[in-house]
């Protein structure tokens, strides 16, 4: 849990890592879990706190002392408009729920989408209708 991501970010390069602890923190901070708060970024649904908080506590997680984060957050994040940093947000939380890109089993390159090759009634589906009657 709590793996991290290396980003090139306003400040420089950082490592963004939230901890479950860091995570709990976030969950307090945005009165959300990850998972939601990584949906409302997902869908433009998002608070300040889901973007200006999970940065602050990545780069926390990361090794950044308290104080520089706070700092580098309020320069970068706080006073420029917040849609530029929702995409930074979205890849720290990320990397916490779902592991680093170099985590994931096999040799999936980018843009490549990986399904299941389960049957419609191995999946419980049924067949479908192409009648347009219902």
């Amino acid at each position: 849990m709590g793996k991290g991501v290396e980003l090139t970010w306003r400040g420089g390069e950082h490592e963004f890592k939230l901890t479950i602890d860091l995570l709990r923190a976030l969950q307090d901070k945005c009165d959300a879990g990850p998972q939601h708060i990584f949906e409302r970024l997902a869908n433009g649904l998002w608070m300040i706190n889901d973007v200006t908080e999970t940065i602050r506590l990545g780069l926390e997680g990361g090794g950044v002392e308290k104080e520089a984060a706070r700092r580098l957050v309020k320069l970068h994040v706080e006073d420029r408009p917040l849609t530029e940093a929702i995409m930074t947000a979205r890849l720290v939380l990320m990397a916490a729920l779902f592991g680093a890109e170099e985590d994931a089993p096999g040799e999936v390159q980018a843009g490549e989408v990986t399904t299941p090759t389960h049957s419609r009634e191995e999946s419980g589906g049924s067949p479908v209708s192409t009648s347009g009657a219902e």
